[in-house]
């Protein structure tokens, strides 16, 4: 049987985090931290500490063979200063801390957001060009760009997973179309741990979804075959697209692109 690697598992306190703890136990040994303390369990260490902080980021990746980044400030309405510590300058912190340490493969959680001024009539693949939404949005398009600056400068091997909507049941038509499964966010791991040729991919995180806003043919040439069916995973009160505000169906970003953008500090709202 062959050993477990050695997986850093960050924003395990979140939503996704939680979810995808006991199943990652499964095939890894896990290594998590949060910004609150965690209980380990099974195969996990847990360790409690500041992203913002290089010595900690070196210290928690030191002897580890990948990482899944998942921590970082997420919202509709944040401020672009409100992103620069959680999404910037922890993503760079953890990529340095890698190449440092001779981690060879990072997996970077990005999300819809990056894309999500596009129309949702159109069907995107890998190959979209940017357009966020938002700051968050804004920050995952500058995470995938240092990911591949990793990959380019140092052969790390990424890949970058623009995560659709990976709530565990599904609320509404919208998300209907982008939903993710636990269990083929686990595949996708798995995909970034052990592919013999990545070097850095861009690929969505989305199951099996009917009317796919995504074409994930990207991911599918990399071995990705998603188990989950979003069609059975409805909420008790889900709401199809016909009964949501126009509003908040035309862009792939929903609620999100509907925002006025708040601006920079120094400029007046």
């Amino acid at each position: 049987m062959a050993q477990k690697k050695t997986l850093v598992l960050t924003g395990a306190a979140g939503n996704m985090g939680r979810d995808l703890r006991p199943l990652l136990r499964e095939g890894y040994i896990l290594r998590s931290t949060a910004r609150q303390s965690l209980q380990a369990a099974g195969d996990e260490t847990f360790l409690l500490g500041d992203l913002t902080d290089p010595k900690f980021c070196s210290k928690l990746v030191a002897g580890a063979d990948g990482v899944l980044h998942l921590a970082g400030a997420v919202g509709p309405a944040l401020s672009f200063e409100q992103t620069l510590d959680a999404n910037y300058r922890v993503v760079l912190n953890l990529l340095e801390a890698c190449h440092r340490a001779n981690v060879e493969r990072f997996i970077f959680a990005s999300s819809h957001h990056a894309v999500g001024l596009h129309s949702a009539d159109e069907t995107l693949d890998h190959t979209a060009p940017p357009a966020p939404d938002g700051y968050y949005g804004l920050s995952k398009i500058f995470g995938e760009a240092a990911c591949a600056m990793y990959a380019s400068r140092y052969g790390l091997r990424v890949l970058n997973v623009r995560i659709g909507n990976a709530d565990p049941e599904i609320v509404d038509g919208r998300r209907e179309r982008i939903w993710l499964s636990a269990e083929d966010m686990v595949k996708l791991v798995d995909l970034g741990m052990t592919h013999p040729t990545l070097g850095c991919e861009t690929v969505y995180g989305v199951s099996n979804c009917p009317s796919p806003i995504f074409d994930n043919c990207r991911a599918e040439a990399l071995g990705y075959r998603p188990i989950g069916q979003a069609a059975v995973n409805h909420a008790r009160d889900f709401r199809s697209l016909a009964q949501l505000p126009p509003q908040e169906t035309r862009s792939i970003g929903g609620y999100f692109a509907t925002l006025t953008l708040p601006p920079p500090d120094g400029f007046d709202a």
